[in-house]
């Protein structure tokens, strides 16, 4: 949702200059803003193998950046993009991303900004030891170490980190053009399957706001993107080796072809009408990647998949959709993925033998 964060995080208290929680952004938090960002350039960055709302929600702070004090900055983004859709979106509406797995020099920014993903979560390039100037995020749980940031805004209540920069724009009396607005569109749309899934009144404001604003022809072209047999092999294993219980479905990909095929499929399993929980998992890289899905109303899937991710991996998510990464040095694969779905039909509260799905 790109996912990750660690196994057990105390909730920190709102500090007393945080945002209002679905109001507008103030004119004495955007000067905050603007006066830690510096001279320029900043450098953005998100997490691993970037979904959509990741890479808008760069890009939109990007254009705040220019178009409210034209302070430049540069989009850095790591990992792999390889889903179809968001391969799209990358090359039609946010072609300002740079790929780079090595970080540049970050004593010739004037500031850091981490964006749809926060210090500490285990899914981003900063080293641990540096302290971001900026943070925008909408994920749980929230870190440690965030207090230590300068400029924080991390809202897990929030459907998308879209939502939040778009709140940002419009207290600085920015009109975005239409590609950044189908992108901010599109990444609300996927993050809350569109506004089905843990989506605010907020993000209701600004997924009809936006929606007066896209280019329905880029639009399509994205969410109509073309698909490789690969992808449709992989998807075929995937569904053939899903096991369904009582109420909860586990599907162990075992080798993958990209890092999110595991979150994918349980986008696509948690639709199967019996199942009120998903657990994919799936190796990509010697990381076990594992993602969790939960029916609207339901278990909340970022306390779910707390509960499931053994040490030393990290885990994070909120609402309906959550998911890990376990790095593989040292681990015995097949103990360790028994171990998490232990763990999973554990809470679930399974007890019974598996069917097949297929």
């Amino acid at each position: 949702m790109p996912e990750t964060d660690n196994l057990s995080f105390d909730m920190l208290p709102e500090r007393p200059d945080d945002p209002p929680r679905d109001g507008p952004i103030s004119p004495n938090r955007l000067a905050e803003l603007r006066a830690i960002a510096g001279a320029g350039p900043v450098l953005i960055l998100t997490h691993d193998n970037p979904d959509p709302d990741a890479l808008a929600s760069g890009k939109a702070c990007a254009a705040l950046l220019k178009s409210a004090w034209d302070i430049s900055s540069r989009l850095l983004y790591s990992g792999l993009i390889q889903r179809a859709e968001n391969r799209a979106l990358l090359n039609l509406l946010t072609p300002e991303w740079e790929h780079s797995n090595v970080l540049p020099q970050l004593d010739q920014f004037s500031a850091v900004a981490l964006i749809d993903t926060q210090p500490g979560a285990g899914n981003n390039r900063l080293p641990v030891s540096h302290i971001p100037q900026i943070v925008i995020d909408h994920h749980h749980p929230i870190r440690k170490n965030l207090p230590l940031v300068p400029y924080a805004d991390v809202r897990p209540e929030i459907g998308a980190t879209a939502t939040l920069l778009d709140q940002y724009l419009e207290a600085a009396g920015i009109v975005v053009d239409s590609n950044l607005a189908t992108a901010m569109f599109y990444a609300l749309k996927t993050d809350t399957r569109g506004l089905s899934r843990g989506a605010s009144s907020a993000d209701e404001v600004v997924y009809l706001k936006l929606l007066a604003q896209i280019d329905h022809s880029k639009l399509i072209q994205i969410e109509q993107a073309g698909l490789s047999r690969i992808y449709f092999r992989a998807f075929s294993r995937g569904l053939r080796a899903a096991r369904v219980y009582t109420q909860s479905v586990v599907a162990n990909l075992e080798m993958m072809h990209r890092p999110d095929l595991a979150a994918e499929l349980a986008d696509i399993l948690i639709r199967f009408e019996e199942a009120e929980a998903v657990l994919c998992l799936g190796i990509y890289e010697q990381i076990l990647h594992l993602s969790i899905r939960t029916r609207p109303m339901g278990q909340d899937a970022g306390l779910l998949v707390q509960q499931v991710i053994v040490p030393p991996g990290k885990a994070g998510g909120h609402g309906t959709m959550a998911g890990g990464q376990v790095p593989l040095a040292g681990q015995k694969t097949n103990q360790l993925v028994g171990e998490i779905v232990d763990r999973f039909l554990q809470v679930m509260g399974e007890t019974g033998k598996s069917e097949s799905l297929c």
